[in-house]
This record gives C-alpha cells, sequence and structure tokens, in this order.
C-alpha cells in the first residue's frame, strides 16, 4: 500500500502493522459531508425505493419473490469474490443434483442464502451488531473447502493482519486495513453508529453507503467481508425501515461495476471523495430497485398467465398451489413438492405430470428426477 497517497483529506489514519508496513484506520462516522451535490440521486433512488416498497405490497406472498432474488443475491456477491455459479445451477444443487456445476462452489453459494436469511430472522431479536455479523460469517464459511476460506476461523474476527491484492504478499498489497484489535474497536464503533438514537440527521439511504463503505475500510473478518458488507445493506435498510420487506439486492448491479464500486471506495480512504461514493452508491440503489420492479413484474405476469391456463383448464388447487412453489424454487424433486404440500408422493407426481405434459415443466436427471420451469428461470435473469 503506498502510504504516500494518502494524503491530508485521507478518511483515517495510517499506523505500524507488520512487515513494517502502514494500515489504515478509518475515522468513525459520521465524516462532515456536504448533502447538496446529491440531492438529485438521493431524490431518484428514494422514488424507485418507493416504487419498489409498492411492488412488495401488491404481491399477495412476497416470499415468491424473495427467496429467488436472495439467490439472484448470493450468485452476483459471491461472484465477486471468485467463487461462480448459476442461477439454475444453484437451484440444481438446492434440489439436490450434486453434479450440478462445481459442487464446492454450489455449497458456498447457498452458504450465502442461509447466512442472509438467518440475518434477516436475527433483526427481530438483535441489533446490527458485532454479534449479527459474526453469526452471518460462520454460516456464510460454514464446511467451504479449505482454499476458500475454510482455514479462517468461521464466526470470529480476525486475529492477523489482512489485505487486499499484492499476489498474496503485504509488500505489494493495494490496501492494508487496520490490525485486529483497531479492527474490533472499529467495529464497534460502526455498530454504535448504525444503532444510534437520533437517525435524522443523515438520510436512511446515505446511511447505508456509509456503513458499506466503513464495514469494507474495517475488513474486520479474515475472508468473506465483501459479502457480509453487502448482506448489511439490505439489514440496514430493513432495520431503518426503508424497506418492510427484504427486496433490495443491489450485487448485481455491483457485479456489473465491480472496477467502479471498489475504486470509489479506495478513493474515500485515499482522499476523501464522499460525494463520487455515495452517488455511486445511490445510483446502484435507484437501478437495483428498477431491475427488481422489473423481475417482479414479469414473475408476476407469468404466474398470472399459468394460472389462468390451468384454471380454464380447470385443474385441481393442487397443480396451482405446485406452480406458486415453483416461482419460490423453479426446481424441485417430486418428494420435496410432496412434503411442502403435505400430499403423498403419488398426488404429487400426478399433478406434476400435468404441467409436464402442457410444456410449463421440464423432468431432467436420472434418480431422482430434478422437475424444472424454464419459463420462471429465464424471468429471473440477471439484467
Amino acid at each position: 500500500m503506498d502510504k504516500q497517497s494518502f494524503g491530508a483529506s485521507a478518511t483515517g489514519t495510517l499506523i505500524a502493522t507488520i512487515g513494517n508496513r502502514k494500515a489504515f484506520v478509518p475515522t468513525p462516522l459520521p465524516p462532515d459531508l456536504d448533502l447538496n451535490p446529491l440531492a438529485v440521486p438521493l431524490a431518484q433512488a428514494s422514488q424507485a425505493i418507493g416504487e419498489l416498497k409498492g411492488i412488495g405490497r401488491s404481491v399477495p406472498n412476497p416470499m415468491l419473490l424473495i427467496r429467488p432474488l436472495q439467490r439472484r443475491e448470493a450468485v452476483s456477491s459471491s461472484g465477486m469474490e471468485g467463487t461462480y455459479t448459476t442461477l439454475s445451477d444453484l437451484f440444481l444443487f438446492e434440489a439436490g443434483v450434486s453434479d450440478a456445476g462445481r459442487k464446492e462452489d454450489n455449497r458456498e453459494v447457498l452458504n450465502y442464502v442461509h447466512a442472509l436469511e438467518n440475518a434477516i430472522q436475527e433483526l427481530q431479536t438483535l441489533p446490527i451488531s458485532s454479534r449479527l455479523m459474526r453469526n452471518a460469517h460462520r454460516l456464510l464459511l460454514n464446511q467451504v473447502a479449505r482454499h476458500r476460506g475454510a482455514t479462517i476461523d468461521a464466526g470470529e474476527l480476525k486475529r492477523d493482519q489482512n489485505w487486499i491484492g499484492g499476489s498474496g504478499r503485504i509488500e505489494t498489497a493495494r490496501y492494508i486495513p487496520p490490525p485486529p484489535r483497531e479492527a474490533a474497536l472499529a467495529l464497534d464503533n460502526l455498530a454504535a453508529y448504525i444503532n444510534r438514537e437520533a437517525r435524522n440527521d443523515m438520510p436512511p439511504l446515505v446511511d447505508a453507503a456509509l456503513a458499506h463503505y466503513q464495514f469494507e475500510a474495517i475488513h474486520p473478518f479474515g475472508d468473506g467481508n465483501g459479502r457480509v458488507g453487502r448482506m448489511m445493506i439490505t439489514l440496514m435498510l430493513m432495520e431503518h425501515q426503508v424497506l418492510p420487506q427484504p427486496l433490495l439486492y443491489m450485487s448485481p448491479y455491483l457485479e456489473r461495476h465491480k472496477d467502479t464500486y471498489i475504486d470509489l471506495m479506495f478513493s474515500v480512504s485515499q482522499k476523501g471523495e464522499w460525494v463520487p461514493w455515495v452517488g455511486f452508491f445511490l445510483e446502484a440503489v435507484r437501478e437495483s430497485a428498477l431491475g427488481t420492479i422489473r423481475v417482479a413484474e414479469r414473475l408476476q405476469d407469468l404466474q398470472r398467465k399459468y394460472r389462468e391456463r390451468f384454471q380454464k383448464a380447470q385443474s385441481s388447487a393442487l397443480v396451482l398451489r405446485i406452480i406458486d412453489l415453483a416461482f419460490e424454487r423453479p426446481a424441485r424433486i417430486v418428494s420435496d413438492v410432496a412434503e411442502e404440500l403435505g400430499v403423498t408422493y403419488q398426488g404429487a407426481s400426478n399433478n406434476i405430470a400435468k404441467l409436464l405434459k402442457s410444456g410449463v415443466a421440464q423432468e431432467i436427471g436420472s434418480y431422482p428426477k430434478v422437475i424444472i420451469f424454464p419459463e420462471i428461470l429465464e424471468a429471473l435473469r440477471l439484467e
């Protein structure tokens, strides 16, 4: 890390660390930030969030949107860290197809889903805190391969100095975050800021931008910081009641603009350039919200088409319930459908056969055979 590039406008201090290098310790939030240049992007992002809230209220069962969106988020957020799978392969892996893509990558991406779901659940009893973040980290790195973070203590803050870039050598690292002791203190300060009583000093969307930068600058874990930090965005928007439901996921947008995303956060540390970073974050919110609305509309249109089609055909109510399940997870085995609906295997199989005959569903694999819904997978495509 080039310490000369951190000038008088840097948003933190440099302290000595291993290898005779300097580590960056970010100054506690909030910064002295002029919101005037951000008025337009803030208004646009807020409007898009309002439209997304409306979509959430219009869906009888929001989980039909939330569950597939969370899996899209997991695929993109993990992809930024070098863990690659496709949404289709993830659904197949979750359905029990062990050879759907790379098994280790699928398991790690599914860990992200479980960590995110658990963190959302924990918000009912816990504030956004070191404990909540450590719980998410523990689930994220559960049973991952050794070269993918298994040597890191899952659920524990880092015990050794970490760094970003440099091909494994601190001497050539692009960024060196705080050492372990300073990182733990900085994380506590961040949690205190997030949970402060008087929050009317900063718009919630700007707050989320500041907190996300701060978490990534602290880099409190040995691995998995980017993914936990992106989970925090959704958690903060829910905690601050910007969104009553976890419908906004920004990783697909951030993945498409990964270099800009990283460079702008680095410029905050180096030069105190908050406005470009927050402006980028607000644009990411706006585009992500509008993208989610488009996905929701595609899914709603498709669900409406399916329901009308099978109602006209006077199909059983069980067929319609199977269709609803497919919108949550569009790849399932028959026994899974039977269990979720509380019917016999034969009852589920007979009704699935109607969907197969109609072409709405397809059967793949040998044993167990997996029922997939191609049009639903297409409607969920990343934009």
